[in-house]
């Protein structure tokens, strides 16, 4: 049976602890130079970000397009997708065009000069650190926030996938009386087994579906078992509405 790496993570939850690890070493930085009393160094950061705004521009605009190409690739209809293609590529033309047009600019001497005179004026850096203490504050706070919010937190067990299949076999062995003969239970002493080629096999038959789709249910067996289990009880403990007994109201005379 293959074996699949699965992420329990994507990509912008990557991105963002990326970004929220740069940010935390950004602002110890400042913080030390804070208090060794450099004030050059409180700004180090900023024209560091400043100097990757080129990178940024392109790896943005990288992340756009491939995540435009799996819209597209995702169109139902040909004709829609060729004039949503069409559109996004016209569009596309124009952010290169403004990426790299921002890009240059970033690296021009005059842009750094720019920079340099906005963090060197004695009104900027008054007011950046103004902001630079009460952010350091609000952080404070929130920081103290979060490591009560932790330490009143109670300890929580992860449940297992062994217990969890227990306590439904031991539910469907309660609600079903012949458990043991359902299509799961005999597909899980096959998979047990390593007989993979029966599994599928019997689950063709009950389901009449692809081999391609029972050989990745069986590929995919624990969760697909769960799941399976979870729908073979939701059915059998619904109550059709034709066997409700109707409730009978009788008018006694007056």
């Amino acid at each position: 049976m293959k074996k699949k790496l699965k992420l329990t993570f994507g990509l912008n939850e990557i991105l963002l602890l990326v970004l929220e690890i740069n940010l935390g070493f950004a602002g110890l930085a400042m913080i030390a130079a804070a208090f060794s009393g450099q004030s050059s160094q409180l700004y180090a950061p900023a024209r560091t970000m400043i100097g990757m705004l080129p990178a940024l521009f392109c790896v943005g605009f990288a992340s756009w397009l491939v995540y435009r190409l799996r819209c597209v690739r995702l169109a139902k209809n040909r004709a829609a997708g060729l004039a949503g293609a069409t559109c996004l590529g016209i569009v596309a033309l124009s952010f290169g065009a403004a990426v790299g047009k921002l890009s240059m600019v970033c690296m021009t001497d005059g842009f750094r000069d720019a920079v340099n005179y906005s963090i060197n004026s004695p009104l900027q850096k008054e007011a950046g650190l103004m902001s630079f203490l009460a952010f350091i504050g609000i952080g404070l706070v929130f920081g103290a926030t979060f490591v009560l919010r932790v330490g009143k937190s109670e300890d929580i067990t992860p449940v297992s996938k062994e217990s969890l299949r227990d306590q439904i076999n031991e539910l469907g062995q309660r609600v079903v009386g012949d458990w043991s003969e359902q299509l799961v239970c005999r597909m899980d002493a096959l998979v047990a087994d390593g007989d993979v080629l029966a599994a599928i096999g019997i689950y063709r038959r009950e389901t009449s579906c692809t081999a391609e789709e029972a050989s990745r249910i069986v590929d995919d067996w624990p969760e697909q078992r769960l799941r399976l289990q979870l729908e073979f009880l939701t059915k059998r403990l619904q109550i059709p509405e034709s066997t409700t007994t109707p409730i009978q109201v009788a008018i006694l005379p007056v």
